[in-house]
């Protein structure tokens, strides 16, 4: 299926800041100007220092594979003509606090070479007016 049939992302007030930049193929995170905590997730206040003061700066963009799953069936939109694909929780090596789910884009025929401590970097989709980090293998 053409990438304009997956699902769009929508972006909130709060996570405005990230797609716009995905948007421009920069990858940014959230971080918390007190402590320096990463988030993945934006936040209101930051679960470690409690400070509700924050910046989007943006991370290496390489991470290692914490764990991962490969999708045999879905009924996701837009998904079913690209299974199997893997969906992985990221650790950024530069940012270790900032657990990141996402998709390896990764052939079938290279899935061997999937491992927990695999380095990946991001990448970017574009899906009509919004764009994905998506990752690779580095």
């Amino acid at each position: 299926m053409a990438a304009e049939q997956k699902a769009i992302p929508v972006p909130d007030e709060r996570t405005k800041p990230y797609w716009d930049a995905a948007k421009e193929h920069k990858f940014v995170l959230q971080r918390c100007t007190a402590c320096g905590l990463w988030n993945a997730t934006p936040r209101v206040i930051c679960p470690r220092c409690h400070a509700s003061d924050f910046e989007w700066a943006q991370p290496s963009g390489k991470g290692i594979i914490h764990s991962y799953a490969i999708v045999h069936q879905t009924t996701a939109a837009g998904f079913q003509d690209e299974v199997p694909y893997v969906i992985a929780h990221i650790i950024p090596i530069e940012e270790p606090t900032a657990f990141i789910d996402g998709n390896i884009l990764i052939d079938e025929k290279d899935f061997d070479k999937l491992n927990i401590d695999i380095p990946v970097e991001v990448v970017f989709e574009d899906r009509g007016e919004v764009t994905v980090p998506q990752w690779k293998l580095a």
